[in-house]
């Protein structure tokens, strides 16, 4: 590649660069709201490893405004660790994202099966990892939060 190709190429990518922090990433409105309205309240879960052994349990509180809370409790060989955390959460298609920020680039992706209005399954679409939400009726806070 000559000099002046690889100048024009840098030039372009200097001025494309600034215009994709303007597209807008507010997630796709092609999902029901009454699909969407099924994900808003509060939550609990369990990760079963494939040995049968609770590796963490949750409760999450989905809001209608797209955030959400969580505390998690893990449990390891090394005792039982706590912890908190907030983030977003939207659907496009059918997908469920979620993502903290905080801790996180990308975002979480599960495929999800309304199983009724009280219980979502989730499967990860990129780590075998899969889990069923039940709605609880009130956020019952852990200590810790």
């Amino acid at each position: 590649m000559n000099k002046t190709k690889i100048v024009l190429t840098l030039i372009l990518v200097m001025v494309l660069q600034p215009s994709c922090s303007t597209i807008d990433k507010s997630p796709p409105k092609d999902v029901p709201e009454d699909i969407r309205r099924i994900f808003i309240g509060t939550w609990e879960g369990e990760y079963v490893n494939n040995e049968g052994r609770t590796e963490r349990t949750w409760i999450q509180k989905r809001s209608a405004d797209g955030t959400y809370s969580i505390a998690f409790v893990h449990y390891t060989a090394k005792g039982v660790r706590k912890t908190k955390g907030r983030g977003k959460w939207w659907l496009e298609g059918d997908r469920f994202y979620e993502i903290s920020p905080d801790v996180m680039k990308k975002p979480d992706v599960y495929q999800f099966e309304i199983l009724s209005e009280d219980e979502i399954r989730f499967k990860s679409v990129e780590k075998d990892y899969e889990f069923i939400d039940k709605r609880v009726e009130t956020f019952r806070e852990p200590a810790f939060i």
